[in-house]
């Protein structure tokens, strides 16, 4: 009985042990577990915490990024203001221009046209002068007409020649002949003569003829109508006018008969003094 006593006290220490350690056993496991359980928090709290910090570096980072496009569209508005200003500031100098050269192109047109109604006044008037000057001039041709058809009815006294007179048709080229008569006109180019009621004599007159009035050094200009001339001529070989070699002119004349009554106005005639 003792002996199965001690046996059952035996068994029972045993399960007694066996059971504890079991409990020790699972307290450990359950220990470990914890342990595994808590060290994995921690790695997913760290790695979390790694996360949000490299999710907060990205944001600063696209922060930065957006403060810089931020700065660059700044500047380029400010860019665009500065251009806009100067652009603003050369249309409106444009302008001014613009308004300055329509200025000046009016004044100009203006000026244009006074110089124009100047230049159109000034055009009248010298066409009036014109239309005067060739209404005396056609009076003045009308009396010398009449003068000259006067004058060629009248008989014409010519002093003696020391040469005989040749007569017009008988003129001899490259021959110097002399002629007496009366000037019926005379310019500067040529003088016309009547001779003892022969066909006119045209001279020409050149730079080399030598001209004197009463004795004096003058021009084929500076003698008169109704003046007496003797004249030394040679014929032109190539136009076959008479050209005037020397032309002696007196123009001491007395006045003739007034102009027939149609010419309105007396005309003084010439004839030689007797």
């Amino acid at each position: 009985m003792r002996f199965q006593a001690g046996w059952l006290m035996a068994g029972a220490a045993a399960l007694a042990l066996g059971t504890a350690c079991q409990e020790r056993d699972r307290g450990t496991q359950e220990q470990a577990s914890g342990q595994s359980t808590a060290n994995d928090q921690v790695s997913q709290a760290q790695q979390r915490s790694e996360d949000a910090f490299d999710a907060a570096r990205r944001a600063q980072e696209q922060a930065s990024d957006q403060q810089k496009q931020a700065a660059s569209a700044q500047q380029e508005l400010q860019d665009k203001q500065r251009e806009f200003q100067e652009a603003q500031a050369k249309a409106q100098q444009t302008a001014q221009q613009a308004q300055q050269a329509q200025q000046n192109a009016q004044q100009q047109t203006q000026q244009a046209q006074q110089e124009a109604q100047q230049a159109q006044a000034g055009a009248l008037e010298a066409q009036r002068r014109q239309s005067a000057e060739l209404a005396q001039q056609d009076a003045q041709a009308q009396q010398q007409s009449e003068q000259l058809r006067q004058q060629s009815q009248q008989p014409v006294a010519v002093a003696p020649a020391p040469q005989a007179q040749p007569q017009q048709g008988a003129q001899q080229q490259g021959a110097e002949q002399q002629v007496i008569g009366e000037v019926l006109s005379a310019n500067a180019q040529e003088v016309l003569l009547s001779a003892q009621g022969e066909p006119q004599l045209r001279l020409q007159v050149s730079p080399q003829t030598q001209v004197t009035v009463d004795g004096r050094q003058a021009s084929a200009g500076d003698i008169q109508e109704g003046s007496q001339v003797r004249a030394s001529y040679r014929t032109d070989e190539q136009s076959g006018e008479p050209q005037a070699v020397r032309i002696e002119a007196t123009s001491q004349v007395q006045p003739t008969a007034p102009a027939a009554p149609e010419s309105g106005e007396s005309t003084p005639g010439a004839q030689p003094t007797q």
